[in-house]
């Protein structure tokens, strides 16, 4: 039941109008339909059955990103927001590998010329949620790597003077903006209900129904991440304001959020 449920995600990503979203999409669907041995036909007309809105839900750990020495402020909080949204926690761990010759152990921390582990961005969530993650939060880097391209041409003399300060608090404001847009996503759906789309179906989801579903899925995710990270601390967060946070905030108030997924409320990624 729940692995249908994912297949008609997939599928319905193939849909979308973020032509990198779509390309990944479909090969993510034919590998696992080919895993399956199952065709299309047979999956759309497995999608038809109701049964498949009613999913179990299995929290699961995964890393995001390569590892890295110094995070990206605003890659992070994209990918908080998103994981968020679907009732996901992130944390930043260090990072480990296999060395060839380690008689110690299998695998070791990555370290850089002064000592400094490597860390990676790790993502607690129900599994079912993982390929809806990892897509849109592709989608979004991308989108702000495309959006401060465009700020750059419209005005490339005051950017080159600003210089990386500017560039860095330009990226947390478009980051921090589409931070706050899912929230408000998310508010709106327990407020005012949703729709689910499978295959050629469209349900109408109370309020109530959508609270009561993402509280259990929270609790869940909450309960393996507590027993993960027994005694993990708090950090402080970035630094935020500065010159080009308003101009970057300005930009992120103009990426398409809304997409459309199977399995989820109506939400088709528009132009931006």
């Amino acid at each position: 039941m729940r692995n249908t449920s994912f297949l008609g995600k997939l599928l319905a990503l193939t849909e979308s109008t973020n032509e990198h979203e779509a390309n990944l999409a479909k090969a993510k669907l034919e590998e696992q339909l080919e895993k399956r041995g199952i065709n299309l036909d047979q999956l759309e007309q497995q999608l038809g059955d109701m049964s498949v809105v009613e999913e179990d839900i299995e929290v699961i750990a995964f890393r995001y990103g390569q590892p890295y020495k110094r995070v990206d402020p605003a890659v992070s909080i994209i990918l908080s927001a998103v994981a968020d949204y679907y009732n996901g926690k992130i944390v930043f761990t260090p990072f480990k590998m296999s060395r060839t010759g380690n008689t110690k152990c299998d695998k070791e921390y990555i370290k850089d010329s002064e000592g400094k582990v490597y860390r990676q961005m790790e993502i607690t969530a129900s599994r079912s949620r993982q390929i809806e993650i990892e897509i849109y939060t592709d989608y979004l880097v991308q989108a702000i790597q495309d959006a401060w391209a465009r700020h750059t041409q419209e005005d490339p003399f005051a950017v080159a003077m600003k210089g990386a300060t500017y560039r860095n608090y330009w990226r947390k404001g478009w980051a921090r903006e589409v931070e706050a847009r899912f929230e408000k996503m998310k508010r709106d759906e327990q407020q005012n209900g949703k729709q689910l789309k499978l295959a050629d179906k469209t349900i109408n989801v109370s309020a109530l129904a959508v609270v009561k579903a993402n509280k259990a899925e929270l609790a869940k995710v909450e309960e393996f991440y507590a027993e993960r990270y027994p005694s993990l601390s708090k950090g402080s967060g970035f630094t935020e304001g500065g010159d080009g946070s308003s101009a970057g905030r300005s930009a992120g108030s103009q990426v398409g959020l809304t997409r459309q997924m199977s399995g989820n409320s109506q939400r088709q990624i528009a132009g931006y």
